[in-house]
């Protein structure tokens, strides 16, 4: 295994007040699976100097997400203090070397060495998510899904480039436009655009633990209902088989996707968009006296034309259709007639917001990518190393989390998504 775990001398108060950190580490090295990944790694690398080993860099690589270094050279300087770091991750100081810190040119090594092995690190992840699901029987039933910008900070490729000048733009990122739509204090709708320029990530995670179970990442300007659709359709057929709902934001809202995951066998909690014309409130349910509105609200027109609000009653799973009462006569909907609206999860009914409410769970861990793992500030330049750190910082995610359960704790398991807060 890579790990190279020192015993922590609780005689010093310094590497106590240290503890946090180091106990968060050993943990991600307990929970991963990376033998493989460090025999391949070591094949790729061949013979010649090996003044830090493939392991050591390996366990620098995850002590630089787990301490949340926005940098290498942050993660040095914090090696050059921090003995106990050092120790736990393989670097001996009483060996005879010129640099006890790697320097930052072996870093640079390191990652493009380990660029060439993504697909190792995306079957790793995949690995975790599986091991996670047999550990935690709860785990991926109720999931939701989000997309996140992350932005460049790099400089854009110049239109006409000088072939003899250093290239350190940013050639892999493009442009996108997010809008939010609002009502101004007159009731007038406006229109807020935002900008990007970079790359997206699209999540999906466990509900309960706020945990990942799928991602991708890609061009800011890519299909984002596509882009999420692809991250089921890759995920392990247990996974999908017992996960029951995702939970997606109006962004996502189609026929396409609702239909592709209900063929997948889940049902779908999407927030809807308002797509009629103008000044269409409400449209006729078949030849009958129901209306309902896009919203999924339904009701019954009385001989007087008034509107009564109807009852959900549930969903009927043999006739795919959803039950609704009125004057205590039941009356049945199938989905089929709108499948946007109705949704084998009425949009009016009291489960629906419950389960719509645990989207927060994705807003929040897209809220540790950015704030806990400098995602937010960061200095990632191409698409490839983009998406090696952050399948990186996801497999530290689980890894974590894993480590935790495998020591017999299983509570809390969300708090080790975010980095603790300095005092």
């Amino acid at each position: 295994m890579a790990k190279i775990i020192s015993q922590i001398s609780f005689e010093d108060f310094s590497e106590i007040e240290i503890l946090g950190d180091l106990e968060r580490l050993q943990l991600a090295m307990e929970g991963m699976d990376d033998e493989d990944l460090m025999v391949l790694l070591e094949k790729k690398r061949g013979k010649g100097r090996n003044d830090y080993p493939v392991r050591v860099m390996w366990n620098l690589t995850i002590a630089m997400k787990v301490f949340g270094h926005r940098t290498t050279c942050s993660l040095r300087r914090e090696l050059s203090r921090n003995s106990q770091l050092r120790k736990i991750c393989g670097l001996n100081d009483y060996e005879n070397k010129k640099h006890i810190v790697p320097p930052a040119r072996v870093f640079s090594g390191f990652f493009k060495l380990l660029s060439h092995a993504q697909v190792n690190l995306d079957e790793m992840f995949t690995g975790s998510v599986e091991e996670l699901s047999e550990l935690l029987p709860e785990f991926g039933k109720n999931a939701a899904g989000d997309g996140k910008f992350l932005d460049s900070y790099a400089k854009r490729p110049d239109k006409n480039p000088n072939p003899e000048a250093g290239d350190r733009a940013e050639n892999d990122a493009q442009w996108a436009v997010k809008e939010y739509r609002y009502k101004d204090k007159n009731g007038k709708e406006q229109v807020k655009k935002e900008f990007h320029f970079g790359f997206k990530t699209n999540l999906i995670c466990d509900v309960k633990t706020e945990l990942p179970m799928g991602y991708n990442v890609l061009a800011a300007n890519c299909d984002e209902k596509k882009a999420m659709l692809d991250i089921i359709n890759n995920m392990p057929s247990d996974l999908l088989t017992k996960m029951e709902y995702l939970s997606l934001d109006k962004g996502y809202d189609s026929t396409e996707t609702i239909k592709s995951l209900k063929a997948a066998g889940i049902r779908p909690i999407v927030d809807i968009r308002n797509c009629w014309k103008d000044g269409e409130e409400t449209r006729q349910y078949k030849n009958t006296d129901i209306v309902y509105d896009y919203q999924g609200n339904v009701y019954f027109v009385d001989e007087n034309g008034n509107q009564k609000k109807m009852m959900y009653e549930g969903y009927d799973c043999q006739k795919n259709c959803l039950r609704y009462s009125h004057k205590g006569k039941i009356y049945k909907i199938c989905i089929s007639y709108d499948e946007r609206v109705f949704l084998p999860v009425a949009r009016d009914s009291i489960k629906f917001k419950r389960l719509y409410k645990g989207r927060t769970a994705v807003e929040r861990l897209n809220g540790r990518l950015d704030r806990d793992f400098m995602f937010e500030d960061h200095c990632i330049r191409g698409l490839k190393k983009m998406k090696l750190m952050v399948s990186l910082t996801l497999l530290i995610m689980n890894s974590m989390a894993l480590g935790k359960i495998k020591r017999g704790e299983t509570e809390h398991l969300a708090a080790l998504t975010r980095l603790p807060r300095a005092s």
